[in-house]
């Protein structure tokens, strides 16, 4: 069984014995590819739906009437996204594809399942959950508390490390696929100020930013300028590990007719 996108995100987590992947397998449907650029979900749509990405960025963002946008989180491969929105009937925001990106959606319903039979699983669940909530934080003291050239530097410092779990960095360069408009949109600035504070950067031998990667050439100074809080990517789920790891039956993946059905190891 190839695994699934739930099983890669949580994988990133904690270790899974061989019946949670087949559980978390079976709450997904088919992967989906879309455009960059394409809606994936909109503003106001019916929320039935959660995604994983599976490969490419996305955007959430939200949208007044007339027509002001403010990114509100940005998404990499393997995020899980929609865990804000399962307690509303609307979405809260739109989901945009910035690149070409498959996404691996599951039906909101589900989560009922996997609240009721896998309490392990359902705890790596609000982990996910609130480590949402703390970047959403501190992005809310990014744009109270922090200049335009901190709100850069620990940004680049979070994609950074969000982008180490899920093992796409290569040394000291990242992937930025970011337009100065979606950097302007994601950190309350206009994109002139962007432009400005890439400048700055590269002329203090901080970081360059060109052609969708960022280059850090001064690891320490960059922590220094973005007055980095540590804490909110470090989860810690010593907590859950002593919960006993789920044992899948026939019984509990009844109503999923596309799941497979692990067979059980030895001993598990």
């Amino acid at each position: 069984m190839t695994d699934s996108c739930l099983v890669q995100s949580y994988d990133l987590i904690v270790s899974l014995s061989h019946a949670e992947k087949a559980f978390l397998h079976s709450l997904e449907e088919q992967p989906t590819d879309f455009n960059a650029g394409d809606v994936i979900a909109a503003q106001a749509s019916h929320c039935d739906q959660l995604f994983v990405v599976s490969q490419g960025w996305c955007i959430s963002e939200i949208a007044d009437d007339t027509g002001q946008c403010q990114i509100i989180d940005v998404h990499l491969p393997g995020d899980i996204i929609g865990t804000r929105e399962v307690a509303f009937a609307r979405r809260l925001s739109t989901l945009r594809a910035v690149t070409p990106t498959t996404v691996c959606p599951f039906p909101r319903r589900r989560l009922n399942t996997m609240f009721r039979d896998a309490p392990r699983l359902s705890g790596v669940f609000v982990l996910i959950a609130m480590q949402r909530e703390a970047i959403l934080s501190e992005r809310i003291f990014d744009l109270g508390r922090r200049d335009a050239l901190a709100r850069v530097c620990h940004f680049l410092l979070e994609i950074q490390e969000r982008l180490k779990d899920s093992c796409t960095v290569d040394g000291h360069e990242i992937q930025l696929p970011l337009t100065q408009q979606h950097l302007a949109d994601t950190l309350g600035l206009t994109s002139v100020h962007i432009s400005r504070v890439i400048r700055r950067l590269r002329e203090m031998g901080v970081v360059d930013i060109k052609r969708g990667q960022a280059l850090i050439l001064d690891p320490k100074r960059l922590r220094v300028l973005a007055r980095k809080n540590e804490e909110y990517l470090e989860l810690d789920t010593s907590w859950i590990e002593g919960t006993s790891a789920l044992t899948v039956s026939e019984a509990m993946l009844d109503g999923f007719p596309d799941a497979p059905v692990a067979e059980q190891p030895p001993g598990e």
